[in-house]
């Protein structure tokens, strides 16, 4: 079962829409980018940070939802061995 208190939260919404937004718009970069054949520097530029955006925006995406995962912050840290052996 899903926790609905995470995932409707003005926070999660938030950063869904925003990663979504980051997405959309690197995606629109590289179409305008490769329709209009820009080409050199400001070619380059436009199709790196297009999808750079889209990039960033699938992290944050997947960060999200990871976090809105109900058993997410109960997750021990990782501790080394505690064997005599090593």
């Amino acid at each position: 079962m899903t926790d609905s208190t995470r995932t409707n939260s003005p926070l999660y919404r938030f950063h869904t829409g925003a990663a979504i937004g980051a997405i959309v718009a690197g995606l629109v970069v590289v179409v305008l980018a490769v329709g209009f054949g820009w080409s050199g520097l400001a070619g380059g530029f436009a199709l790196g940070g297009g999808v750079g955006l889209a990039l960033i925006g699938a992290y944050l995406w997947g960060y999200g939802n990871g976090r809105r995962r109900p058993g997410a912050q109960a997750l021990p840290a990782w501790l080394p061995s505690r064997d005599p052996r090593g």
